[in-house]
């Protein structure tokens, strides 16, 4: 039967304090509303591991690598999403012959 570590408690426990004031946060700042969900799943996987010390450590063990397998997929798309909306969208150039430095005859 796992035990339970020192430090994936405290990692829970530094995890759970941003998920506590996210509904503080959401009303400050709309922009980083697209990372809670890959971060709430990362708080989830660090739950799960805590939780199978205890009990049921087989499902909490497949929910453990259900939530880190989640959290890279919306870690993944929240970051393709602000590459296309910050970078890709925001700042389409025209490429002339006059703004890349060649004289126009």
């Amino acid at each position: 039967m796992p035990s339970l570590e020192i430090n994936e408690l405290i990692v829970l426990i530094i995890l759970a304090i941003p998920v506590t004031f996210s509904p503080y946060l959401f009303k400050k700042r709309r922009d980083i509303m697209k990372w809670f969900p890959g971060y709430y799943a990362l708080f989830f996987v660090f739950l799960c591991t805590n939780l199978e010390a205890f009990i049921a450590p087989d499902e909490f063990n497949f929910l453990e690598h259900f939530f880190a397998m989640a959290a890279g997929i919306l870690m993944c798309a929240a970051a393709i999403y602000e590459l296309y909306s910050k970078i890709l969208k925001g700042s389409q150039s025209n490429l002339t012959i006059a703004n890349r430095g060649m004289v126009k005859k």
